[in-house]
């Protein structure tokens, strides 16, 4: 019998109404007649529709995982949740920061419908979000964890919970990152400041129990206990991490040396970025990243690798849950991030005006028990935009007219080995880029200049092509493809 999460681990009651049944067994006083006390075990119900569990990351890098070829990262909850579903090799967000991305997600459209071109900005009134439909649909919808997609949590789903870990260290954070607060704290260009998305790496001050991720998985956990309305649930667990501050807990703070650190990742912080836009060069100054050393981008890796794995544990108790409950053959589970983080790649960390493949390429795992032939692995392309029909063709509900994403329930069926032939990124109003299954341009308007990378000879995006004569065509064939998907697809401006 599963248990909730949280209780009394003795599992005895020391409520007052037991001191005094004890008292009365001993006669010291009088008997107090009482009804049945009343069960408060939830009452479970089986629905004949699946119910659907979503793990979100935020900044979470596609390849930092023991199932995409990592060398050295433990990841073993994801990587069996991969090997009971199917990965997409191929998968990249709509913008390389959170609230674009994530609008995307909920919507269906890119930032020409839901209007959030950047953080900050609101999402349209006009705009759909899918846990709305499901609703009406006849799921029961829960966030537990971070939301940011420009429209309020109350608008978009039935239960909200807002979690925060004990020393507040996640933004907006609570305490200075102080030196004695976050040992070994290091900053981006070595700024003393307490603002979590300059924090280059350090060590959470307390135990793994007293982190976010814990306090998010044990709440979803207490929230599955509870779930007795006769609805199947929809619920979404977004975790902050792997985000800055990547400060993770021991034991995953010494859980990876920066030697641990594959030197191929670290190939590209040693090429000059003399042939990147100016803009991309600029961005590194203004950011001070210039001024980070390789020693600190491997340190920074590393205490990466460490907050991955130790948000791989907390999902991993999620998913044990599920089993516990007796529900995992009722669930779908599916697990993707916003976007992805750069760990050295051109000397930059961190996320902001770059479309490189540590940015935007983004893991996506999709377990459909009864359905999904466990460990299926295709190279497909996907979209942020994808998520919303997808979900809502796999629980049979009518997808609305007019979505710019594309449903990968063929893909997951086996039918069809694509639903695209391009993907498409943008950063702010400046910045363009698409790719098919081997190359990648990025546009940037701010510099009338661009960049061109064959991805099967150069993952790491050190040789830009964009000026060599002999890939010429190449060029122009994705510059139409982009200029007609700009044409289509550029949002009106908003406030």
């Amino acid at each position: 019998m599963a248990h909730e999460p949280g209780r009394d681990r003795t599992g005895r009651s020391r409520g007052f109404d037991v001191f005094r049944e004890e008292l009365a067994r001993e006669g010291r006083v009088r008997p107090r007649p009482r009804g049945q006390r009343e069960d408060k075990t939830p009452v479970r119900h089986w629905p004949d529709r699946p119910n659907v569990l979503w793990l979100m990351a935020d900044q979470l890098r596609a390849d930092t995982f023991g199932c995409m070829g990592h060398p050295t990262v433990r990841t073993p909850n994801i990587d069996r949740l991969a090997a009971a579903g199917a990965v997409f090799t191929n998968s990249y967000c709509t913008s390389p920061v959170c609230m674009p991305s994530r609008a995307a997600y909920m919507t269906g459209h890119y930032a020409c419908g839901h209007g959030v071109v950047q953080n900050g900005f609101r999402m349209r009134d006009s705009e759909v979000v899918f846990p709305t439909l499901l609703s009406e649909a006849g799921w029961r919808t829960a966030n537990v964890g971070k939301n940011h997609h420009g429209r309020s949590p109350a608008q978009t789903w039935e239960h909200d919970e807002f979690v925060e870990d004990a020393f507040g260290a996640t933004k907006p954070s609570k305490v200075p990152f102080d030196p004695d607060i976050f040992p070994g704290v290091k900053f981006i260009a070595d700024e003393v400041c307490d603002d979590s998305d300059r924090v280059l790496y350090g060590c959470y001050p307390g135990p793994v129990q007293t982190t976010k991720s814990y306090h998010l998985a044990t709440r979803a956990m207490q929230w599955l206990y509870w779930h007795d309305d006769p609805r199947p649930f929809f619920l979404r667990v977004s975790f902050d991490d792997p985000h800055p501050p990547v400060v993770p807990p021991e034991p995953y703070y010494s859980m990876y040396a920066a030697d641990d650190v594959p030197d191929d990742l670290l190939e590209g912080y040693r090429e000059s970025i003399a042939s990147k836009p100016r803009v991309v060069q600029e961005y590194r100054r203004f950011t001070g990243m210039e001024r980070i050393t390789e020693e600190d981008h491997r340190r920074h890796a590393a205490c990466y690798m460490g907050l991955v794995s130790h948000l791989d544990a907390q999902m991993g108790r999620i998913l044990d849950y599920l089993d516990e409950l007796g529900i995992a053959e009722d669930t779908i589970v599916i697990l993707n991030s916003d976007h992805g983080h750069m760990i050295g790649e051109h000397g930059f960390s961190h996320k902001g005006a770059l479309c490189y493949e540590g940015v935007a390429h983004i893991p996506t795992i999709v377990r459909w028990p009864g359905r999904v032939e466990p460990g299926t692995r295709t190279d497909a392309l996907v979209e942020g935009v994808d998520l919303m029909p997808t979900v809502l063709e796999m629980l049979g509900v009518p997808v609305p007219d007019g979505m710019h994403g594309q449903s990968l329930v063929p893909v997951l069926d086996g039918t069809q080995e694509g639903v695209r032939e391009h993907a498409f990124i943008r950063w702010d109003d400046f910045g363009y880029c698409v790719r098919d299954r081997r190359w990648k341009l990025t546009w940037w308007d701010c510099d009338d200049d661009g960049e061109l990378y064959d991805l099967q000879a150069d993952p790491l995006e050190k040789v830009n092509l964009f000026g060599d004569a002999t890939v010429a065509a190449v060029r122009d064939g994705l510059l139409a493809r982009l200029k007609a998907w700009r044409e289509q697809f550029e949002p009106t401006p908003q406030e």
